[in-house]
């Protein structure tokens, strides 16, 4: 059966989640199958089909095996004293934030140990990249070679090895194409998909233009030009097939860099992500910025000097949000006769510096936006254990999203920040649990019980489709490259 929810569990107050990671971006790429019921019961909501595996209708997500035991212990400070001089060179607001979130973390994490997952695994079973790789399987975190007999060390670095540079070899070819001048993206049409299979010659011809699949139905665009004899490939079926890529119902792409150290050339006022129109708004609006201490680990194409002026960045972000997210009119209420939302949702990925955490706050408010919840991925092992001390100081175990809304002008702004925790089992790098779910249910659940609001979202800097979303940047198909799903 077709697991219907990435969330595991969710408490009545809904502040704690448990969500699988691969199972939320395998659900993204279908219209949102979250009932009303499911929706605003306020009632403890385990999925029903949590044992049923990470799938949609079509294909599994491939992943990496879930962790089993901690990160290696790091090089923590030995003594009281140590700890006392490390903690001083820390900025205040990083010590206070840490004050707050880590007895929230360690409860969310024990009433999930208590309610839900007592002896069971926080995740759903994955299907692993080595699983689908010359017909090797993950039995138990462990890979094998489909007879049982467990695989060496190094074949198994040899399988993630091959992936890596079958997505590099990708990307480094749209590469060339994406970061060519952009200045004249607003004047060209959009490209609109047809329902199946679309080819191209040239995989130019998907950068640096609107991309539109304005189908329920799924499409697949296969790029000719891209030689799969010269790539790894983890499927022998799909071995002399070109490269191509899943893009989900009625979503939305602009796959480029974005001009954040320079600005588009032309009118002063150009549109701050090219080719996006300025009269296209949002209610929802998802930031995850390549922050500068890990734009390497994470991309390729993006400059880091880039992202050392903090202040350029805010100014950036706050101008995507001043420009695209919806202006609320009238009253603080939703619009009952269209069942769309009357307010705008912003949200920003921060790292635990004092740095990322002030530009995100500069950049909603500076935008509009008031401040109102926190949102904390905690990242656990398959038993909910953190993978790294809560109160380490040199890795924490996990990443904020901070949340600004705006409020309609005769609105007042809401005292306080809620907080939530959401706990989810690690995957591949650079992989975040996919909120969709989530934030349906938090800002876009009817008011009158008839399920999901008519709400608009845009995610910038995207790694993956959603389905339904507008998503920009220079990786917006990462994880929607075929070649990360197998049939099943």
């Amino acid at each position: 059966m077709t697991p219907n929810s990435s969330i595991l569990y969710q408490n009545r107050d809904a502040t704690v989640f448990l969500i699988d990671i691969p199972a939320s971006i395998a659900l993204a790429q279908e219209l949102s199958p979250q009932s009303s019921s499911d929706a605003v019961s306020g009632h403890t909501s385990i999925s029903a089909h949590a044992s049923s595996g990470v799938r949609t209708n079509r294909r599994h997500l491939l992943s990496s095996p879930p962790l089993k035991t901690p990160y290696p212990p790091s090089s923590e400070p030995k003594t009281a004293a140590a700890r006392e001089k490390v903690l001083e060179r820390i900025p205040r607001s990083e010590r206070d934030f840490a004050k707050v979130i880590e007895p929230l973390v360690s409860d969310a994490l024990s009433e999930i140990r208590i309610q839900c997952r007592p002896a069971s695994d926080w995740c759903l079973p994955r299907c692993s990249i080595e699983e689908s790789s010359e017909g090797t399987k993950h039995e138990g975190g462990i890979s094998t070679d489909g007879t049982g007999a467990r695989l060496g060390k190094r074949r198994r670095e040899e399988s993630l090895r091959a992936y890596d540079q079958e997505r590099q070899l990708i990307y480094e070819d749209f590469d060339v194409h994406i970061t060519e001048q952009v200045s004249n993206i607003a004047m060209q049409p959009p490209l609109i998909l047809s329902p199946g299979l679309n080819s191209f010659e040239v995989k130019g011809e998907l950068c640096n233009i609107s991309v539109r699949n304005t189908s329920p139905e799924i499409a697949t665009v296969e790029i000719r030009s891209l030689d799969p004899t010269d790539e790894p490939s983890c499927d022998a079926e799909k071995q002399g097939r070109s490269p191509r890529f899943i893009i989900p119902p009625l979503s939305n792409f602009l796959l480029c860099n974005l001009p954040i150290s320079t600005p588009p050339t032309g009118p002063r006022n150009a549109n701050p992500i090219p080719g996006l129109p300025r009269e296209q708004n949002f209610n929802l609006i998802l930031l995850d910025p390549p922050w500068s201490n890990r734009s390497v680990r994470r991309s390729g194409h993006y400059h880091t000097q880039s992202y050392l002026d903090s202040g350029r960045l805010t100014k950036y972000i706050c101008e995507i949000l001043r420009v695209y997210s919806y202006l609320p009119m009238g009253k603080d209420a939703t619009l009952e006769a269209t069942n769309t939302p009357n307010y705008s949702i912003a949200a920003v990925w921060v790292t635990n510096s004092a740095k990322s955490r002030k530009t995100a706050h500069d950049s909603l408010m500076g935008a509009g936006f008031s401040i109102s919840e926190e949102w904390v991925w905690i990242k656990t092992t398959t038993d909910g254990e953190p993978v790294a001390p809560i109160g380490g100081l040199w890795r924490k175990p996990y990443e904020a999203l901070v949340i600004g809304k705006k409020y309609p002008a005769s609105g007042a702004p809401a005292t306080g920040i809620l907080r939530r925790i959401i706990a989810a089992v690690p995957d591949i790098h650079s992989r975040k649990p996919n909120l969709r779910e989530v934030f349906e249910r938090v800002f876009f659940s009817s008011h009158s019980g008839t399920g999901v609001l008519k709400y608009s979202a845009l995610e910038v800097f995207a790694r993956n489709l959603t389905a339904g979303w507008w998503a920009c940047g220079n990786e917006v198909l990462k994880f929607n490259s075929e070649r990360w799903w197998a049939e099943g």
